[in-house]
């Protein structure tokens, strides 16, 4: 999956669907994530059928450990130790960006004036605690970006349909985005909290304009046929990758 969005001769990017690859089981059959037991060699060859489909270098592709926070690494600069990151940003040409998810929001974001990428894992906790903040703030403050330029897809995640919350969480998102219309929304039992929503509310404050965001992505919980959803597989699941570089 690819957005008009973002423009392909600057650019390569795409959301993968769960089909093409070599994983079995509960993993069928493109399971690009290492964690969770699946064989090595599936997931080498998972992530080389993406590289080559795509049109990307398999072994440029820059990826780290997600912790649900908001630290970004500029890739390009000295490779972190340990490396949990939960955005990656870079003006370099040639390296491909990617962040994994199975329910979470993965996030492509593009600078095509000053040609700046970033790739991002956003849950709950990551939304509330201003991963996004930071990462437009990385491209902008480090890289030179003027927000007003960046374009951003969020990719296949849980939708307010099945993101059933508690209370607690209810509150943390009241409490980083007070007023924010539709954040909230009632559940048959819990109420249900649209990440959409809180996406697009932080990028607009940061100065992203809403024109520039795509922000429908399907829910991963809703479609088992296509995508992988922690939720409802649990750790017996799969995980996808976003990714973006520059085309050199």
């Amino acid at each position: 999956m690819t957005s008009p969005l973002i423009p392909t001769d600057l650019f390569v990017h795409g959301f993968p669907t769960r089909h093409g690859g070599v994983s079995t089981g509960r993993r069928d059959s493109l399971n690009l994530g290492y964690r969770w037991g699946d064989a090595p060699e599936n997931v080498a060859e998972n992530r080389r059928r993406v590289a080559s489909c795509a049109g990307f270098d398999i072994e440029r592709l820059q990826v780290t450990k997600h912790v649900h926070g908001t630290r970004v690494w500029v890739v390009g600069d000295p490779a972190p130790d340990p490396p949990e990151f939960d955005v990656l940003v870079t003006d370099k040409p040639g390296y491909t960006l990617g962040a994994f998810a199975a329910d979470c929001v993965p996030i492509v974001l593009a600078d095509p004036v000053r040609r700046v990428v970033a790739a991002a894992h956003a849950g709950w906790r990551g939304t509330v605690a201003g991963v996004m903040r930071n990462a437009v703030r990385t491209m902008a403050e480090r890289l030179g970006s003027r927000p007003s330029d960046i374009l951003v897809v969020l990719g296949p995640s849980i939708g307010p349909c099945c993101f059933e919350v508690g209370p607690e969480v209810v509150a943390a998102f009241a409490s980083a985005l007070p007023g924010v219309r539709g954040l909230v929304v009632p559940g048959p039992e819990k109420p249900h909290v649209d990440l959409r929503v809180a996406t697009r509310a932080i990028l607009e404050q940061e100065g992203v304009h809403g024109e520039h965001v795509d922000d429908q992505p399907p829910c991963t919980r809703c479609n088992p046929d296509k995508f992988f959803s922690f939720r409802r597989d649990g750790q017996e699941g799969g995980v996808h990758m976003g990714f973006i570089g520059i085309r050199g």
